[in-house]
């Protein structure tokens, strides 16, 4: 599969969920393995993956990344991250 950013990541799952009830809940049982699956991307243990439903009387909300960034976040960031490492077979 062709590199992909977050959002077109996301965009992917978010399709897929709502098609297929087998990778619904195979996501919501494992998002790591279903995600290194999917993408054949490395992610690494400290790298945290939540994975939120809506209901009848729950909504979740994802705000963007806060523009105070940490020394290490902006490290990373500016290293590459490990999204694009992993991406391309150099891990994170």
């Amino acid at each position: 599969m062709a590199i992909l950013t977050m959002r077109e990541m996301k965009a992917y799952i978010r399709d897929k969920v709502t098609e297929d009830e087998d990778f619904r809940n195979r996501f919501l049982t494992d998002p790591r393995a279903v995600i290194s699956e999917e993408f054949g991307i490395f992610i690494p243990e400290d790298f945290d993956i939540q994975v939120h439903e809506d209901d009848a009387t729950t909504a979740h909300f994802v705000l963007p990344l806060s523009p105070r960034l940490t020394e290490e976040s902006l490290a990373q960031i500016a290293g590459g991250g490990w999204l694009d490492n992993a991406s391309r077979g150099l891990g994170p």
